[in-house]
């Protein structure tokens, strides 16, 4: 019988270390799960703050480069403006003795004039104009000039004697006055009867012109 008790308590002993071993080993897996749980959290917010910066980053570059497009196009665009300028300055004067010697009697000239109805809502800017008592040029002065450009001027120029109207009672021609033209463009605006004035350095030239063949408004 002692014996008996003896080998139950030898085994109580066994199965309490056995279960003081299993439950020491499930505190263990659980520090290491939650260790591993911390550490992912801790990655998860490494990853999310990386993210935040990230798209801060791009979007910050994203200004940057609106920013720089615009002050780019700013720049073009004051360049362009003042190439125009600049180069209708030039025009002025040659292209006036350009078309005298091509047999039109133009003595008056005029820079950039504006024309408005307010009650058609129409608007149109002349570049340059030459004109006598019978007959007027209007000049468009292009930098480059491409077909599209040729279409633009002609539709504006359908209004033209609505809006400006001192020069109803004239033959209005056109003329396109370009620094550099299309091949394309150039024999459109003939097609269209448009006087091309091509301007090179100091050199105004006009192509030959038959005036019974030219546009007039």
């Amino acid at each position: 019988m002692q014996e008996t008790d003896r080998r139950i308590e030898a085994s109580r002993i066994e199965t309490d270390q056995r279960m003081q071993e299993t439950d020491r080993r499930m505190q263990e897996t659980d520090r290491r799960i939650e260790a591993s749980r911390i550490e992912t959290d801790r990655h998860m917010q490494e990853t999310s703050r990386q993210v935040q910066e990230m798209r801060r980053t791009f979007r910050e570059s994203l200004q940057r480069m609106e920013k720089t497009d615009k002050k780019i196009k700013n720049l073009n665009d004051q360049f362009v403006s003042r190439t125009g300028h600049i180069l209708e300055g030039l025009t002025q004067r040659s292209a006036l003795r350009a078309l005298q010697k091509a047999g039109f009697k133009v003595e008056q000239s005029f820079k950039e004039m504006t024309g408005s109805n307010s009650d058609l809502g129409l608007n149109m800017e002349i570049d340059l104009l030459y004109a006598d008592t019978t007959e007027a040029i209007a000049v468009e002065v292009k930098t480059n000039c491409t077909k599209s450009k040729i279409n633009h001027f002609l539709k504006q120029m359908r209004h033209f004697k609505l809006l400006y109207p001192r020069f109803a009672d004239l033959d209005v021609y056109v003329a396109i006055a370009a620094l550099n033209i299309t091949k394309e463009a150039e024999a459109y605006a003939r097609e269209k009867g448009i006087i091309v004035i091509h301007v090179s350095d100091d050199v105004f030239t006009i192509d030959p012109i038959d005036r019974e063949k030219l546009k007039r408004f």
